[in-house]
């Protein structure tokens, strides 16, 4: 796929959302990041100042405690924006990585001069806001499914929005996403087969 062709992506996809932006404002190059599966585009403590637009592939965003411990906060799939809004908009590290979970093609705008060029355009702003929206009623929904779902209910919920996932990736990775060790997600998984 050439620059034009994800470039053109990109703007459908926002453009999908029904607001009209005016594209010929932006006149920022864009970056290409073709990623392999297992690689990181980011890692966690890195700088990350720029719109990240995955194209094709899925990622997941995974944090290290101190001790090194592997925890996946979440999984996205294209085309959707992913990153750090944090780290986007604060210009400091970000609190997680982004690492391939499937061969990936990313594109990158830097924020800073994307959102100078973008910012006075009303149907971008309404998009970004209907964006940034999006993502808090996501995590409302995940911080509640914690404190009041059981963690079978939470795999099983798992397994409708990620059903490509459950049998691709390492089951530590799903634990992790579900708050619980392996062995609890096995025994889950051990009953739910039962029936």
């Amino acid at each position: 796929m050439d620059r034009q062709q994800l470039k053109d992506s990109f703007q459908t996809y926002f453009d999908s959302m029904g607001y009209h932006i005016h594209w010929e404002k932006l006149t920022q190059s864009m970056d290409i990041h073709p990623i392999q599966k297992g690689n990181y585009l980011f890692q966690q403590g890195e700088t990350a100042g720029r719109l990240f637009f995955l194209h094709t592939g899925q990622v997941r965003y995974v944090s290290l405690s101190e001790s090194g411990k592997e925890f996946t906060q979440t999984f996205a799939k294209g085309p959707r924006i992913i990153g750090s809004t944090r780290a986007m908009v604060t210009q400091s590290p970000v609190l997680f990585g982004i690492q391939a979970i499937q061969d990936c093609m990313i594109i990158s705008y830097n924020w800073a001069d994307f959102f100078a060029e973008m910012r006075h355009d009303n149907g971008f702003l309404e998009c970004y806001c209907h964006f940034l929206e999006n993502i808090f009623i996501i995590k409302e929904e995940r911080e509640s499914s914690f404190v009041k779902d059981s963690a079978e209910k939470r795999y099983l919920d798992f397994c409708v929005d990620f059903p490509e996932l459950k049998d691709q990736i390492p089951q530590q990775q799903i634990a992790s996403y579900l708050g619980i060790t392996p062995v609890a997600l096995s025994r889950i998984r051990q009953r739910l087969k039962r029936g």
